[in-house]
């Protein structure tokens, strides 16, 4: 659940475009799987501008049962890196599917609250992710209100819609 509520990555550096993949009109795939060509979570970015973005974020939020949440959020560019505070409306209105297909009302409710919970503690918190590309994939630095966080960091590819990537565990 973690993984989703981190999930709004990208490249970054000083003098480089952290969302450059992004205005290409590829999705950020985070925790990807290259062989099964799946992904713990997906980020498409529509850019405003040259420092702000909407972002459509679908994510693996459960396992068990299997559940996928795609919520929207919004951001800004700064200092190279990816910012977004994290706003549990978000994932509150957020749509909770499995294959989808609406999970049943208890399944929900379940799901959501352990969703909602995992994210309190970061409510309102500011995050950005400056990433480097090791050759192969990116590696982010998650900051918390400018704190290092490492046990936060992840990994991600960037996609084009049509290469077949999905949100799958």
């Amino acid at each position: 659940m973690l993984a989703l509520l981190l999930a709004l990555a990208g490249p970054a550096g000083q003098d480089v475009d952290p969302l450059a993949q992004a205005r290409e009109g590829r999705m950020q795939c985070v925790a990807p799987d290259t062989a099964r060509r799946t992904c713990r979570s997906l980020v498409r970015y529509t850019l405003r501008g040259d420092s702000e973005f909407d972002a459509l974020v679908s994510g693996l939020v459960s396992t068990e049962p299997v559940a996928i949440l795609e919520y929207r959020t919004s951001g800004t560019v700064q200092d190279g890196a990816i910012c977004s505070v994290i706003r549990p409306i978000d994932l509150r209105d957020g749509r909770i599917t499995k294959d989808g297909a609406p999970l049943a009302p208890a399944i929900e409710a379940q799901v959501r609250t352990r969703v909602m919970n995992a994210a309190q503690p970061l409510a309102g918190h500011r995050r950005c992710y400056r990433q480097r590309f090791d050759g192969h994939e990116y590696q982010s630095d998650v900051t918390i209100d400018g704190l290092l966080r490492p046990e936060m960091s992840q990994r991600s590819i960037w996609v084009r819609p049509d290469d077949g990537y999905a949100v799958a565990p």
